[in-house]
């Protein structure tokens, strides 16, 4: 019996992707059988239907191959789990919802489809794929707390969600809070303007068991935002509780982000997401246009794998189009219409230009355009102005005249904080290369994104 569920397994393996072959039959269990049934052991309610609805039929076939005589197959929850179930169904007369029930239950609102069996899973991000579900489910990898680390686009939301769904699938009562920092900060400002502060600070810290904080990056300068966070983490990991962020870079690279702050975040288990390969591209574009119930040629999905080597949501875009395209003009899907589609798409991406550069370095830096420009010499604006004339000079083909008069500067100037800078760059702490990186990073991310 043991070898025959093994080799079930095995073939199992073979025609699911790794996510959803870790989810949904690593955790399966054979009981053993009754008459001509195979008894297998489930998580939950919801482990059963998805078997029932997405995997049964091939499920059988393997069974009937490799377990003789066996002709159907029957789920059982565990027994504690059941047990837990019917105490939670017990009827115990009409009695009046609290609100907070109410609210409780009404949130977080996950998307459907980031679920880790939806989740394309390749060397890229392996790493992140399995350090999100062992958190989800409180494996032993000796961590309460993990950090997703990529720029736009490449799956940090999907993952943070799906750990989300996992959570409240396997236990609906757990008291989840998904928010990015920037919602973070609005709530407490508003705490603060309404003298509800100690209501804030119970919603984050006593009412949550696993905390999704996404875009740490926004915290950038707001230093009394960041000290209520780093009070927060504390009380919660304190509290044997589960933590996970996302940023678009390494916290030690985030400008004006607080010691305390990057100590706890790095604290964690670090795990980045790359850029897709081309093998994991074409799996993603299969995936998504078996979504749509639509059938790319595979000349076609190798063309797009190829050409679209940008974030997902440009993929999604694209894949789009092409089947919107296709049926308006009753067209067949082919290279050329894929082409003509990419191309597009690849040209309503914003042209990197200097206001866009001094924007982007702006925010950065929490300082204003007019302040980039003025004579300040103040030790900040010196340092934006400098990094904000180099990156023109990297990204732009402007002369150092156009730069210069960008800036309200002579062209020299431009000159000597380019070279300046480019010195500075190579000194051993790389302080002034992190601060490079961390804006090149936020420009060509604004650029990527549809």
């Amino acid at each position: 019996m043991d070898q025959g569920w093994k080799s079930v397994k095995q073939d199992l393996q073979k025609c699911l992707s790794k996510g959803q072959y870790e989810l949904w039959v690593c955790t399966l269990e054979c009981l053993g059988c009754e008459g001509d049934r195979l008894i297998l052991g489930c998580r939950n309610r919801f482990h059963v239907e998805w078997l029932r609805e997405k995997l049964e039929e091939r499920l059988l076939a393997a069974v009937r191959r490799h377990l003789p005589g066996i002709g159907k197959v029957d789920y059982r929850i565990g027994p504690e789990k059941v047990q837990k179930e019917v105490e939670c169904n017990i009827e115990e007369g009409p009695r009046q919802i609290n609100f907070h029930e109410l609210i409780r239950k009404a949130e977080p609102a996950f998307n459907p489809r980031y679920t880790f069996d939806q989740f394309v899973v390749g060397q890229c991000n392996q790493f992140a794929f399995a350090a999100s579900m062992a958190l989800a489910g409180e494996q032993s990898f000796n961590n309460q707390s993990v950090y997703l680390l990529s720029p736009t686009g490449l799956g940090k939301s999907h993952l943070t969600q799906a750990v989300g769904h996992y959570l409240l699938g396997q236990s609906p009562n757990c008291r989840v809070r998904y928010t990015t920092t920037e919602q973070f900060a609005n709530e407490m400002i508003f705490a603060l303007q309404h003298g509800s502060m100690e209501s804030f600070k119970k919603k984050f810290r006593n009412g949550c068991d696993v905390l999704l904080l996404e875009r740490i990056d926004f915290l950038s300068g707001k230093d009394k935002i960041q000290s209520e966070l780093v009070y927060t983490l504390d009380e919660l990991m304190d509290r044997g509780k589960r933590i996970l962020c996302t940023g678009s870079t390494l916290p030690r690279d985030i400008p004006r982000l607080s010691r305390e702050l990057e100590s706890r975040l790095h604290g964690g288990v670090v795990a980045p997401i790359e850029p897709p390969d081309f093998r994991t591209r074409i799996e993603i574009i299969r995936r998504k246009t078996e979504g749509r119930n639509v059938r790319f040629p595979q000349d076609v999905v190798e063309y797009l794998a190829e050409r679209l080597t940008g974030d997902i949501r440009q993929m999604e875009s694209c894949i789009h189009g092409l089947s919107v395209k296709s049926h308006v003009l009753k067209a067949p899907i082919t290279v050329g219409l894929a082409e003509e589609v990419a191309q597009a798409i690849q040209n309503r991406l914003p042209k990197i230009t200097i206001e866009h550069i001094q924007q982007i370095v702006c925010s950065s830096f929490q300082v204003t355009v007019e302040e980039l420009k003025s004579p300040s010499r103040r030790k900040q604006l010196a340092a934006a102005r400098k990094i904000a004339m180099y990156l023109c000079r990297r990204y732009t083909t402007e002369t150092l005249q156009v730069i210069g008069k960008s800036f309200k500067r002579a062209h020299s100037s431009v000159l000597h904080a380019v070279n300046g800078l480019t010195r500075q760059m190579e000194e051993k702490d790389g302080k002034w290369k992190r601060q490079v990186e961390y804006v090149s990073r936020q420009i060509e991310t604004s650029c990527l994104t549809p």
